[in-house]
């Protein structure tokens, strides 16, 4: 898969240096999935969710134990990932991020 919106990632790992590890290996697995569905994500990433907004599924990752988590919108034929949103576990929470995608 295609992961697209690195930059968005690498600007939370500078503020979230624990994050650094488990992002960096959610981007390595990812960047060498080939997934058709959100089945094959769940069979990587067995905590992956769905959120639909207007017609558009979002695939939410818990990172580092559900500290933190990644929002991403997936084109499964393009082969691409696109990241939307990382936040705390506490900013997810207040669902506030809802209204950012």
């Amino acid at each position: 898969m295609d992961v697209r919106g690195k930059i968005i990632i690498e600007l939370f790992m500078a503020k979230h240096r624990d994050s650094v590890k488990p992002l960096s290996r959610w981007i390595a697995i990812t960047e060498n999935a080939q997934w058709g569905n959100f089945a094959q994500v769940r069979d990587t990433f067995r905590s992956a969710d769905l959120f639909k907004k207007e017609d558009i599924a979002y695939v939410i990752f818990n990172i580092r134990g559900n500290k933190y988590r990644l929002v991403t919108e997936i084109d499964y034929d393009g082969t691409l990932v696109v990241v939307e949103i990382v936040m705390t576990h506490a900013e997810y929470s207040k669902d506030k991020w809802k209204g950012r995608l």
